[in-house]
């Protein structure tokens, strides 16, 4: 309390300096804003030399859609002369008005603040004797208000051995979950190299699997992707966002799968096809000697070109192909291509594009093991 007390009268000495007249400064919780009453803990210095009847209104604003969420008016107070450490008892009742039908702001008095980066603006109006209400002081500042908890990770639990290749992924959501309109997740899936961090493996390696946009709090590995190799290591990591705006990242776990029996990329790599994407990184497989893929063909020409490039350098690397044509017929393609006449280098990344006669590409992304 005397430090605080040292700090208002530091205030006042710099403000009465300056010809200054009210200061606002938001007091921040060491956790923190969570809570509507938080917003009202302020200390306002008051340098007239005279008492005050005086209103603060407070406005919250999004940093990334420049809208306001939330909006508060305070009952009138009297602010003395010097300084004043406010609370929300203070200033009871407030009035507190939602802004925006985007961000889910919780209608109780004491309820959460929303989720995000917002600048919180506070603007106090008042009198002094015989003047009529004016603008005494403005104050902004930004804060990133985060929530109490981020996802949390249940199954596959941390460094567990799995007993399925395909496991089915669970997590609880980011609280208070009424915090949020429309909470999506996204699950990303890779392998720990030897020597790698789980961290790094997330930050670095391609992904085994990436699944966004996930609106329930449970993902099956799916049956379109190889088998999960009980040789390896494997990092997964969960992103809450309400609508596009991430929100929090839960940890990072890791596991492995129970072994049973020999097994290796090679041999699961057959038996399903990748569907090849519009989009350069839309698919990812792991495969061996052959990689097989569906292709849905629209046009009526019977010839596509194909294209296969090298990506796991900085620089990439078009393979040289004999023949670049393939045949294909109308409707779905399930094609296998044979990757070993192309000598290529093991556990590099390579990039497949289809080109047809609309000059539309589709492409798949693999990594190659030598068998």
């Amino acid at each position: 309390m005397k430090k605080i007390y040292c700090l208002f009268a530091a205030m006042l000495c710099a403000l009465l300096c300056a010809n200054a007249q009210v200061v606002i400064q938001l007091q921040v919780p060491p956790l923190g804003l969570t809570i509507k009453p938080q917003l009202w803990n302020l200390a306002l210095v008051n340098a007239t030399r005279e008492s005050m009847t005086v209103r603060l209104d407070m406005v919250m604003t999004s940093v990334s859609t420049n809208q306001q969420v939330l909006s508060g008016t305070t009952r009138t107070f009297i602010l003395p002369e010097g300084g004043k450490q406010l609370q929300v008892k203070d200033v009871l009742p407030v009035t507190y008005n939602p802004g925006s039908a985007v961000v889910a702001v919780d209608p109780n008095p004491d309820g959460f603040l929303p989720v995000g980066i917002f600048n919180i603006c506070y603007t106090l109006i008042g009198s002094k004797k015989g003047v009529q209400d004016e603008v005494l002081a403005e104050a902004c500042e930004t804060f990133e208000i985060e929530p109490l908890s981020p996802p949390s990770l249940v199954m596959p639990a941390n460094e567990d051995h799995v007993e399925t290749t395909r496991p089915l992924f669970t997590w609880l959501p980011p609280m208070p979950a009424q915090l949020f309109n429309t909470l999506r997740f996204d699950l990303t899936l890779v392998e720990v190299y030897p020597t790698q961090a789980p961290a790094d493996a997330v930050q670095q390696n391609v992904p085994v699997t990436m699944q966004g946009n996930i609106p329930v709090t449970s993902f099956q590995y799916p049956q379109s992707m190889p088998e999960l190799d009980s040789s390896k290591t494997y990092a997964w990591r969960v992103v809450a966002r309400n609508g596009v705006m991430p929100v929090a990242n839960s940890e990072i776990w890791t596991f492995k799968v129970r072994r049973f029996a020999t097994d290796s990329s090679v041999s699961l790599s057959r038996g399903y096809f990748s569907k090849l994407r519009r989009e350069d990184d839309a698919s990812y497989v792991i495969t061996g000697d052959n990689v097989r893929f569906s292709y849905e063909h629209e046009t009526s020409d019977t010839l596509v070109n194909m294209k296969l490039t090298d990506i796991s350098g900085a620089t990439r690397k078009v393979v040289s192909l004999e023949d670049p044509l393939l045949k294909v017929r109308y409707g779905q393609n399930l094609m296998t291509l044979d990757l070993e006449k192309y000598g290529l280098t093991n556990m590099h990344i390579y990039l497949f594009e289809l080109t047809n006669a609309r000059k539309e590409k589709w492409y798949l992304k693999f990594e190659y093991r030598k068998p």
